[in-house]
Order: structure tokens, then sequence, then C-alpha cells
């Protein structure tokens, strides 16, 4: 495995039955106490170790990884007839209406990311040329995002094409340097002030963003940026968890009274009880709860790999939210009366069914609440295995299957923001 210089290895795990031995691998940031330095790369969804366990994994055919690379390869988001569709003026109303470009900057960003991984994988160069093909169409075509969904639709597809991004840049594909500063420029002149953008909805719209604002930063190598993401994070995730350390009541989102925060936690059930682990969207529907907490997690990971362990102050808001709503939706534990009325919807008119587990690939989430940091997850860990292997999904879903489960960790320097250079885990 070819690593850069700044990695050594440590000590040696057991990965997986009658797997080969594989390493842990510290990732020695130096002159880590500066905000001026350069990001670790590639670094938001995987590092280079991680993608290259993954593919040692998927060329020796073992579970889980071959099922889900399969999946991958199969994805229309992976053919190499793939055929982008990019729009100059994007606009996107509530809830999609009207819905002139919306789709296809999401889906070409899903297939972006796609046919980067399938490049890392199988070292087929058509890949990396469909993956690049799609990224510059974008690049030299879009200017704009209007109406009112433009902030969302934005902070969704920034981060699948990012992570595509820096695959391509960090690898030998071709991609060529004034291609990729015009990428970078459409980043940060165009699309980030979108995902800043504060006065958005509180709700799923600002956890995505704030994965997107990340997203940017590392790619753009602006720690100062970087830095404001990872403060947003910090806050935002103790508005859309409930603990009762927070008090009677959910912390506000900023500009919200607090019968405006009611109304947005119970939705409409006004006898739901705050217990800890509830969502700000639980009593709205999984679907957008899960927008909101996939990015989070993504957002957390992202910081890890730029040494900054964002999950351990909120392991247990974060333990608590995955065994409450693991439970539900396995069947292990009714939804009580008491909230939203015993009755979760998976979206809007559709009734959970209890015991249905796909689309619940929450591997990050499990990796560094259950593994690394050794909180047991009974709930949680039944649900991915009955998922496996999972897909990408619309809008922020990223094969985690695939990148993550069952991820070995690589122990990362992580800062301590209030003492520059001192290690925060």
């Amino acid at each position: 495995m070819n690593l850069s210089a700044n990695m050594k290895r440590t000590a040696k795990i057991p990965l997986h039955p009658g797997l080969v031995t594989k390493f842990i691998f510290v990732w020695f940031l130096c002159g880590y106490s500066s905000f001026g330095q350069v990001m670790l790369h590639p670094g938001v969804l995987n590092s280079k170790p991680e993608l290259e366990f993954v593919k040692d994994m998927v060329r020796s055919n073992q579970p889980p990884w071959k099922q889900a690379f399969e999946q991958l390869k199969s994805s229309k988001y992976s053919s190499l007839a793939y055929t982008p569709h990019p729009f100059k003026d994007v606009c996107c109303g509530s809830y999609n209406r009207p819905n002139i470009g919306c789709n296809e900057m999401v889906e070409d960003g899903m297939a972006a990311y796609s046919q980067s991984l399938m490049w890392y994988l199988t070292d087929d160069p058509r890949y990396k040329n469909k993956a690049i093909e799609i990224i510059n169409d974008w690049t030299f075509t879009y200017q704009t995002n209007t109406q009112s969904n433009s902030r969302l639709v934005v902070s969704w597809a920034v981060p699948w094409y990012v992570n595509a991004a820096e695959i391509l840049r960090y690898t030998p594909s071709g991609w060529k340097p004034d291609e990729v500063l015009d990428f970078s420029n459409l980043l940060t002149e165009k699309l980030l002030p979108y995902t800043t953008d504060d006065t958005m909805p509180g709700n799923n719209w600002v956890m995505s963003s704030i994965e997107a604002h990340m997203a940017i930063a590392i790619f753009t190598d602006n720690r100062p940026l970087f830095k404001s993401a990872v403060e947003r994070w910090r806050f935002r995730v103790k508005t859309y968890i409930y603990e009762t350390s927070d008090g009677p009541v959910p912390i506000a989102s900023p500009g919200k009274t607090p019968h405006q925060m009611t109304g947005i936690w119970r939705n409409v059930s006004p006898g739901t009880v705050y217990v800890n682990g509830l969502g700000m969207e639980t009593c709205r529907d999984l679907g957008h709860l899960m927008l909101g907490f996939r990015s989070l997690m993504y957002g957390g990971e992202y910081a890890w790999h730029q040494g900054v362990d964002v999950f351990t102050p909120e392991q247990k808001r974060i333990h608590d939210f995955l065994e409450l709503h693991a439970g539900w939706i396995t069947g292990a534990q009714p939804v009580p009366k008491n909230i939203s009325g015993g009755r979760l919807l998976l979206k809007p008119g559709s009734p959970m069914v209890s015991g249905e587990t796909k689309g619940y690939d929450l591997e990050i989430a499990y990796n560094h609440i259950g593994k690394r940091l050794g909180n047991r997850l009974p709930a949680t860990r039944l649900m991915l295995t009955q998922s496996r292997p999972e897909s990408a999904h619309l809008w922020v879903s990223k094969w985690e299957s695939l990148t993550h489960a069952e991820l070995p960790f690589l122990a990362i320097q992580t800062l301590d923001y209030n003492h520059p250079g001192k290690r925060g885990d």
C-alpha cells in the first residue's frame, strides 16, 4: 500500500475471520496548530488507506464488500453509458416544484462519485474519464440556482461532486490542473454562499448545508472555512437531537420562538414527550429525519479525516438517537403512544412498517459510537446487518455498506480548537 510520508504503521488488528491481518495507521498531522495548513487528501468520506482496504476486500470477494460492490457496479450511476445533463440556470421551487435541473444536479453528482469509486476500485480508466466528463460539464455550464429550494439542492449536490473530485485529484486520473482550478472556483464563487446561509430552515436543510460547507473547505484547503463548518456542526447537532441534559425542551434553532420550536418538534402530535435521542424530525417522518442525520454523520466523518473528532463529545447523544430509532425500525421496541401518537411515518402519508430495515445504512455513526468508542448498540447492529448491502439513495446516502461497513479504524491525531496543537481525543 502506497502511503504518504506523514503516515506510520502502529499496530496489527484482526479484521475478519480468515482475512490477512491489517494495520492501523496513525496520521501525524505536522504543524497542525495552524489553520493555514493544507488539508489531508483524499480526506472527505474516505482516506487513501481506507480506499485501499476496501479495494483489497472487493478483490478478495469478502462480504459485505463484494455484494456492496456489485450493487455499485450495476447501478445506473456507474454505467459507462451515463449521460450528464448540466444546466446553466437551475430552478428549484418548494418541494422542487418547479424542477428545472434540480434532480439532474444531484443525480449527476451521484454519478460522478459512483464512477470515481469504480475507477479507484477497478483501475478501469473509462470510469475516471466519465467522472471527469460529468464534473467538467457542470463546471463549465452552471451559473445560478434560484427559488426557495436552491440552498437545499446545492447542499445535497456539492458533497457528491467533492467526494468524486477528491478521488480524481489525488489519483493519476488525468484530471487537468486548470480543470481542477475551475472546479474549485465553481465551489467557492458560485456554490459556497448557498451552503453557509444560516437563515435556511434549521431542520435537515442546515445539516446538509454543513456537510457541503465542510466538503468545500477541505477540497479548497481553507482551514478557517473548515473551522467555521466544524463550529456549525457542534452547535447544530444539539439542536437536531435532544438530550434531557439540554433542559426540559430542545435547544432552539436561531430565530425560532418557543412556539415555533414546539410545532417543529412535535409536528401534529402535541402529546409527544421529549426523550433522550429524539430527533427534530422524528415526528415528521423518518425520511426527512435521516436526511439530516446522515449529513451530520458525513460531516463528522469529513472532520475526522482532518483530525477533528466531533463524535466523542456527542457520543451519548448519537448513541441514544441510534438505539431509540433502530429499536422502533427493527420492531425490537414498539413506538410508545407518547411519541407521535405511537405512529411514525417513513415519508409523508406512508406509515413505517416495523422490521423494514432497508434504507437505514448508518455505518459511519455505528463505527464511531459503537466500534471506536465502545458503546453497546444492539438494535443499531441488528438494523445494519439486516439492511446490508445498501445502495446510494437520493439525496444524500453514499454507498456506506461499501465504503464503511466493518471498516477498520484509523486513529487520527486531533486538534483541540481551544488549545491549538493539543490532541482533542
